[in-house]
């Protein structure tokens, strides 16, 4: 690919997660990248600026429901509740410490937080 000036640009295409699903899933990964993943975290100006950017982008080029745009902040919860899933089963591997009881707690209020949370669109 080259950029406008005609200088040649690497660009990666992250595929991981592609593949039958929802689009609302595929959609919150990345806020969900972005938000403080911290009860009573707020987001900056600059992450709901990104957030905005992208969604407008993706929305410019491809419909996006209402009920998918409704479930986006849900689905960012449920990718919290999968990863803890995912740290949880390397518990006996890694130790208890690898998800101490502490971070456990926290982890209810975030997933409550979310699953309120409205995205700017």
């Amino acid at each position: 690919m080259t950029d406008t000036e005609g200088q040649r640009q690497a660009v990666f295409f992250d595929f991981d997660e592609a593949g039958p699903g929802y689009l609302a899933y595929e959609l919150a990964v990345y806020p969900w990248s972005l938000y403080p993943r911290v009860p009573d975290g707020r987001a900056s100006d600059k992450v709901e600026m990104r957030w905005k950017h992208y969604i407008s982008a993706y929305r410019d080029k491809r419909p996006v429901a209402d009920a998918d745009l409704a479930a986006i902040a849900r689905f960012m919860a449920v990718r919290q509740f999968w990863l803890l899933g995912e740290y949880a089963g390397r518990v006996p591997v890694w130790g208890s410490q690898a998800i101490p009881t502490d971070q456990l707690r926290r982890q209810v209020e975030l997933l409550r937080q979310w699953e309120a949370l409205q995205l700017p669109t």
